[in-house]
């Protein structure tokens, strides 16, 4: 083959690929779509961290203080709280303290005392379980009954002291809230009242016999 033969072909193969380069660098580029660039930050993007459990307690707050301020409570403040958990004090029936505890991360509200000096062997403790599992009775009015779907009422006995508690079967912190306090509002206005309990609220809570 001559050098001649051979610098012909260099060139038009120099020619062919100047030619596509022209074309290329002539083609407009193809702008990238808004939603391109969106899916590609939020891809990149980290995720918001959420609040977590302290979330639920503002709310809780919100509506214990709301109770407070329409005289339910003839008084109400928030003790100490951490991330998961918090304690709250009513001045309540009877003119006595009563506290809440909300545990987040458990998923409970719990009243540790609600009846004092209640033998955990007593006629009257199995009457007090018995009508907090009718709470769940679908017997019940909405108003009055609490959803197992939602939240489930328990009691227990610590050396006489009969407390309450709330454990949530859903994140819904103001249904256990306000279905725990109308709870406890009914063991002193209907459960004491409606059963033989009149000498157990004397000595329980120094009545005036004559004076009820």
């Amino acid at each position: 083959m001559s050098i001649r033969k051979t610098t012909s072909k260099t060139k038009a193969k120099a020619a062919a690929s100047a030619k596509a380069a022209t074309k290329a660098a002539a083609k407009p580029k193809r702008a990238s779509s808004p939603k391109a660039k969106s899916a590609s930050k939020s891809k990149s993007a980290p995720k918001p961290k959420s609040k977590g459990s302290t979330s639920a307690i503002d709310p809780v707050h919100e509506i214990l203080a709301d109770y407070a301020a329409r005289a339910v409570f003839r008084g109400f403040s928030r003790g100490t709280s951490t991330a998961t958990k918090a304690a709250f004090r009513m001045l309540w029936h009877r003119d006595r303290f009563f506290d809440l505890i909300l545990d987040t991360k458990a998923g409970t509200l719990t009243m540790p005392l609600v009846l004092p000096d209640v033998p955990a062997d007593s006629s009257m403790y199995r009457e007090v379980q018995l009508w907090i599992k009718e709470r769940h009775s679908k017997d019940l009015p909405d108003h009055r009954r609490i959803d197992p779907r939602k939240a489930r009422l328990t009691c227990g006995n610590s050396r006489g002291s009969v407390s309450l508690k709330m454990t949530l079967k859903s994140k819904d912190y103001g249904y256990a809230t306000r279905k725990l306090i109308h709870a406890v509002h009914e063991v002193f206005l209907a459960f004491l009242l409606e059963g033989p309990y009149y000498d157990y609220m004397v000595e329980a809570f120094d009545l005036d016999p004559d004076r009820p």
